[in-house]
């Protein structure tokens, strides 16, 4: 699946998970555009000197009000985008009743607004160009990072695993839409061939673990705490590792990408909810 990514653009790249993507698909010989947040600008230059070719934007995406700016001015810039990655994330660790306390209602809201908010606004505002590029025979793609954390919540991060479970929500609810409209245009033979040019986009859910990242290191201590200590708590899969299994996973074309332990929620919820909707006509 690999070969069908020629420019990629990777929300959330200065760090952890979506850096070691934007290294290998860089790599790989792509040409790959990555965002980032004002104070990380430093780093995206540095990546850029490391990488040649790599370009970048600096984008907060909890500045909801100017999404539609930097997605109008990215197309422009890079017409023939082909892939979107929507990557970045942001996680607090707190207790609603105890210690540590909840944080502030604008940290929760810009939580909740990098973590779900911003990536169906981004997800939307881009679903046009990359159906439009299917249309006219081009393969697309759409990434979309959710969590293990949206199908086994835990209590250490309240807002974050809420807010990736309405994310792969959305996700299904995406791709479920751009298939009823692929359907929906093959009921007439004579346009067989353009709703096999609407299926050439594909919406893929990406499932990590728990992965060795510097965003879960801030608080590893309390959440080993939280588990009864080092000895007894889950330990995160190494970034490394986690990056070479997300490449098997692409190569093997599956609607999810997920590694390791996330694998098992995946395949629970198929088996279940997915098996329902099935039955309902609805998948």
């Amino acid at each position: 699946m690999s070969s069908r990514i020629s420019t990629i653009l990777i929300l959330g790249a200065t760090r952890g998970i979506g850096e070691a993507l934007a290294r290998r698909f860089h790599a790989m010989g792509k040409k790959v555009i990555i965002t980032g947040r004002e104070r990380d600008e430093d780093k995206m230059q540095l990546l850029a000197d490391a990488m040649p070719g790599l370009e970048f934007r600096v984008w907060d995406l909890t500045d909801l009000h100017l999404l539609q700016s930097h997605v109008t001015s990215i197309l422009q810039k890079w017409p023939d985008l082909d892939t979107v990655f929507l990557n970045a994330a942001i996680q607090s660790h707190y207790n609603i009743f105890t210690s540590p306390a909840p944080p502030s209602p604008s940290a929760m809201l810009a939580e909740l607004n990098t973590n779900l908010v911003a990536p169906i606004l981004v997800a939307q505002a881009f679903a046009p160009h990359l159906l439009g590029r299917a249309k006219e025979g081009r393969a697309t793609t759409l990434f979309i990072t959710t969590s293990s954390l949206a199908y086994f919540p835990v209590p250490f991060y309240p807002g974050y695993c809420a807010a990736k479970a309405g994310l792969a929500s959305f996700v299904k609810i995406l791709r479920m839409q751009a298939r009823a409209l692929e359907l929906g245009m093959g009921e007439r033979r004579e346009r067989d061939e353009e709703a096999e040019k609407v299926g050439g986009m594909r919406i893929i859910e990406v499932v990590p673990p728990y992965v060795d990242t510097a965003p879960n290191a801030e608080h590893r201590a309390q959440t080993d705490a939280l588990q009864g200590g080092e000895e007894k708590a889950v330990q995160p899969m190494g970034l490394g590792e986690y990056v070479d299994g997300f490449f098997e996973g692409l190569e093997e074309e599956e609607e999810e990408i997920a590694v390791g332990f996330a694998k098992k929620g995946v395949e629970v919820w198929k088996r279940g909810f997915g098996e329902l909707m099935r039955c309902s006509g609805m998948e």
